[in-house]
């Protein structure tokens, strides 16, 4: 199981997730870093773990630990096609610059 550890600081470690989590020394822990369209970063991790009842127990954890004053999130890690990773991570809140879609279809009577 990949366990998705998210709302990390910008100054965090490998080394320091796997001491908050109790980490064996065979679990490693990988730090991504994401730009959104404003700039703002967001960075994560994903530990890979040997069994599905290991992750859940990391899951659990993790959910009541606060690091520099962000509260982690874990969940477990869902992957994603390659075709949304081209979005920005912001693409829902950034208004449409685009004509309405539906007016442009043979179909509407003005």
């Amino acid at each position: 199981m990949i366990v998705f550890i998210g709302n990390l600081p910008a100054d965090i470690t490998a080394n320091e997730i796997t001491a908050l989590a109790q980490l064996a020394a065979g679990n490693a822990v990988r730090i991504y870093k994401k730009q959104d369209g404003s700039g703002s970063r967001y960075r994560y991790g994903l530990v890979h773990m040997e069994s599905e009842r290991e992750g859940r127990k990391l899951i659990r954890r993790l959910q009541k630990i606060a690091v520099r004053g962000y509260s982690l999130q874990a969940r477990e890690f869902r992957d994603r096609r390659v075709i949304n990773e081209r979005r920005r991570l912001d693409w829902r809140i950034v208004p449409w610059n685009g004509p309405e879609r539906r007016r442009g279809e043979r179909r509407v009577a003005d």
